[in-house]
């Protein structure tokens, strides 16, 4: 053919290949890898978020107090029901067994055991630190015996549900020096500060004893003080629904302070009946109460006083 002929019809130029469709499993896996990453992001910042709030609890004494006390009481929860656990499974292996020869215990209750030991132990540790750290408590005291001191003064127009109230706050904090100063004198004692004969100990045991009974007569007088506040919080919000729920500014602002004391209230209330049993417990020499009913009710208590601190660190 000559190079000035025309194309003929049949003549056809190539086009560009067109690409590869990407494959199903391709883009499952790409959807897959968006949700992880942004999964771990959300992590990221929510831990993030979590030690600065740990950090401002951690900086406070009661916010420190709170956290630990529920951790130790924990503790000894995790370990005295290890301690059952290990007692009904060690019962069952030797009724089970006729010879006189105790079988060799097992890997697995031996790992259960060291767990409790050291659940055990580290509970005595955070117990030690949280008195050890109220050796100075009495400082708080004062602190508090001061601003009531300094509050205004009741007048002759005072309900007598003001004064009673008064009257509370003076008595728990006389009971709250009488606490302390016993609780003080028996850990020194304990740690061999003070004395380390007998007639030394057989003190320690009766200062301890004392302390719990003014810290349970510290206790009993928060709940009349929460009756008290309830009476008085019930015949004021009749007063006040109307204002409450005008929907204007001044509502909301009242809706919000009063749902602030009523969390207050539950919070004190709860705490105070998880603590009342422990302090009658430990306000005899004998005891009333079980490892696990101790355990238990001081996690209630103490997780009531950590979520409200944790809602502080907002």
């Amino acid at each position: 053919m000559s190079p000035d002929a025309p194309l003929s019809s049949s003549t056809t130029i190539p086009s560009d290949p067109l690409p590869p469709k990407p494959s199903q499993n391709s883009t499952v896996l790409r959807h897959l890898y968006t949700l992880l990453y942004r999964y771990v992001i959300r992590l990221a910042r929510k831990a993030d978020a979590n030690i600065l709030r740990l950090s401002i609890l951690l900086s406070k004494p009661a916010g420190t107090d709170a956290l630990l006390c529920t951790v130790g009481y924990l503790l000894d929860l995790h370990s005295t029901l290890l301690s059952r656990y290990l007692s009904r499974n060690l019962t069952a292996t030797l009724t089970t067994k006729s010879d006189v020869v105790l079988p060799p215990t097992p890997l697995h209750i031996q790992r259960l055991e060291n767990i409790r030991v050291g659940s055990k132990a580290l509970a005595s540790v955070i117990s030690d630190f949280r008195i050890f750290v109220r050796l100075w408590g009495l400082v708080g005291i004062y602190t508090w015996a001061r601003s009531t001191y300094t509050s205004p003064s009741l007048s002759s127009a005072s309900t007598r549900t003001e004064r009673v109230l008064r009257g509370i706050t003076w008595t728990q904090v006389l009971a709250g020096i009488a606490f302390q100063v016993l609780e003080n004198g028996a850990y020194l004692a304990s740690k061999g500060v003070i004395w380390s004969d007998d007639e030394g100990k057989r003190k320690e045991v009766r200062w301890w004893v004392w302390s719990s009974r003014f810290w349970a007569a510290h206790v009993g007088l928060e709940f009349l003080r929460l009756g008290l506040e309830a009476r008085v919080r019930a015949s004021t919000s009749r007063k006040e629904k109307e204002i409450v729920n005008d929907g204007e500014k001044e509502g909301k602002i009242r809706r919000e302070d009063r749902r602030r004391e009523n969390w207050a209230w539950w919070r004190y209330a709860l705490s105070n009946v998880a603590y009342a049993p422990m302090t009658l417990h430990w306000s005899v020499e004998e005891g009333l109460l079980s490892d696990l009913g101790v355990s238990v009710l001081g996690t209630i208590a103490g997780g009531m006083l950590l979520v409200d601190k944790w809602k502080g660190t907002k």
